[in-house]
């Protein structure tokens, strides 16, 4: 066995150890509502722009991403637009051309003016 099939290995085992541990579930809703007042989600970027995510779910949707290789996303609800531009940043670094296609209800004028001068923009519909 490669040491790269050794580590998947040992990824899946460790995921299915947390998976199955009923402190971790336990713990795990604990620091969500305890997080939830201080607007944890809110505290990050994505090259610039604030994105609304738990740095953990950008991790595997990188994984995603780069194992599925896909030549669209489609992000609904934008906000201010960190997660469309982390898309596009992703496929970007596949070096195909890949799209992001943002849909929401209602993008404020200044959000949009700073999507649409980011330089991962040229990737954003």
């Amino acid at each position: 066995m490669s040491e790269v099939a050794r580590f998947i290995a040992e990824v899946q085992e460790n995921i299915e150890g947390l998976r199955t541990d009923a402190a971790v579930r336990q713990a795990t809703i604990d620091w969500v509502n305890a997080i939830a007042p201080h607007k944890y989600t809110y505290n990050f970027t994505w090259l610039g722009r604030p994105i609304i995510q738990f740095p953990q779910d950008l991790a595997a949707l990188q994984e995603i991403i780069w194992g599925t290789k896909p030549d669209l996303i489609i992000e609904t609800g934008i906000a201010h637009g960190g997660s469309l531009i982390f898309h596009a940043s992703i496929l970007q670094l596949l070096g195909n051309d890949g799209r992001v296609l943002g849909v929401d209800i209602d993008i404020r004028d200044h959000n949009r003016a700073e999507i649409e001068a980011h330089p991962m923009f040229e990737r954003i519909e």
